[in-house]
């Protein structure tokens, strides 16, 4: 359940980080788009009124009040120029309230604006109006307003980073509490797989040997035959139960050693090779030579014989089976593609579902019981990888990744 638990604390992590962001996205935006709001309202008031702000009794504008702070003291703490075209190449300017800007720069600026052919917008740390007339060109700063919207982001990130880190810990202790109820249900569900494979043993084992000694004394017979198929067709039911369930209790595998998966495929592959023969199949192997990686050799056979038996059984009779192994810098991919029949609608991720069958064709008729494709998951789950079922045209293509990564060590032994 470490995986649960990782996986929780994760989403909580992710979900709160997305929360913060976006909600200091939005106030920093809604921040900045107000103060734009009110220098265009400021720089549309002061070039109303012939490059000066007029006192607030003077202001015909009630809706300014609203938009803008505007008080009594505004005109002297406002930091603004102006340029004003007049005829004959004749220009007047307005910079006593701005010791930063002399005359000849102010009307660099306002020239650069003008051409620009734009009724608003923002020059350096200021926010500019060309007038309707396009007579005057106002110049107001916000430098201070907008310093402000970025310190607080700034502390809003901080606070929210603080805030994220407390929250992820917080849930990192409580998600052994969130999760115990699971656990706890999935090791009774695998103990009772357990106790009822074992206790299923029992009387399959006497039925079997009972049915031994009735072909023994009256002879063979359908009957006899049909109960010794179906008791063979239970046990390795439970064998393959015992296994899955054996292979879910661990999060990691022991006894990695070097494995050469060249050899392992090449041969597992021979063993099939007279059941692809009966059915005309054309057998191809592209098999990269010396393929060698880290794992657990009992699990990687396993894997192997899984996914070329599933081939085998459902191949259709004259098609074609495919083998490809490659390694790679970070995996060593492993591909069995078999033509089969291919059912467009068909949802092939669960595949790997114990006891899943796409359609009606994929029966017990098979002798499959619907666990190999489970096993053979789990085992590439524990060796740090993935597998897909990729469905074509004519066939079905099982996609194998091993990771590359795993060190060699042993199970001590007591």
């Amino acid at each position: 359940m470490k995986k649960l638990r990782r996986k929780i604390v994760l989403g909580v992590f992710i979900s709160a980080t997305i929360v913060f962001a976006l909600s200091i996205l939005f106030v920093s935006i809604f921040l900045n788009a107000e103060i734009t709001r009110r220098a265009d309202a400021m720089t549309e008031l002061i070039a109303d009124n012939q490059g000066e702000i007029p006192p607030k009794n003077e202001i015909d504008k009630p809706g300014m009040f609203s938009l803008y702070s505007y008080n009594e003291d505004s005109p002297f703490r406002m930091r603004y120029f102006a340029v004003k075209y007049e005829g004959n190449d004749h220009v007047v300017v307005y910079v006593d309230h701005n010791a930063s800007i002399d005359e000849g720069k102010a009307v660099a600026m306002a020239d650069i604006v003008k051409m620009s052919k734009l009724k608003t917008g923002d020059y350096n740390d200021f926010r500019y109006r060309v007038s309707d007339e396009n007579d005057m060109v106002v110049f107001v700063d916000y430098t201070y307003e907008y310093n402000a919207v970025d310190l607080l982001t700034l502390m809003l990130s901080l606070l929210a980073v603080v805030f994220i880190v407390l929250i992820t810990v917080v849930f990192w202790f409580l998600s052994n509490r969130i999760v115990k109820p699971f656990e706890e249900n999935s090791r009774m569900q695998k103990q009772f797989i357990t106790d009822a494979s074992h206790e299923i043993k029992t009387p399959i084992a006497i039925i079997s040997a009972n049915a031994e000694v009735l072909a023994y004394k009256n002879g063979e017979s359908e009957w006899l035959n049909n109960i010794t198929t179906q008791v063979r067709r239970i046990s390795e039911l439970v064998g393959e139960l015992l296994t899955l369930n054996r292979l879910e209790e661990v999060d990691e595998i022991s006894d990695i050693e070097a494995v050469n998966l060249s050899e392992m495929t090449e041969a597992v592959c021979a063993d099939f090779e007279e059941v692809f023969r009966s059915k005309n199949v054309q057998t191809s192997y592209e098999l990269q030579p010396d393929v060698t990686i880290n794992g657990n050799t009992d699990q990687l056979k396993r894997l192997v014989s899984v996914l070329v038996e599933n081939a085998s059984k459902y191949v259709t009779d004259g098609g074609e089976f495919l083998v490809t192994l490659n390694k790679e810098l970070r995996y060593t991919t492993l591909s069995i593609y078999n033509t089969c029949e291919i059912d467009e609608d068909g949802d092939y991720k669960h595949l790997f579902d114990r006891f899943y069958r796409p359609d009606s064709s994929r029966t017990s008729s098979t002798g499959g019981h619907g666990i190999g494709l489970s096993i053979a998951k789990r085992i590439t789950v524990l060796h740090g990888g993935s597998i897909e079922a990729v469905p074509s045209k004519d066939g079905l293509s099982f996609n194998v990744k091993l990771s590359n990564r795993l060190k060699t060590h042993h199970k001590k032994r007591k």
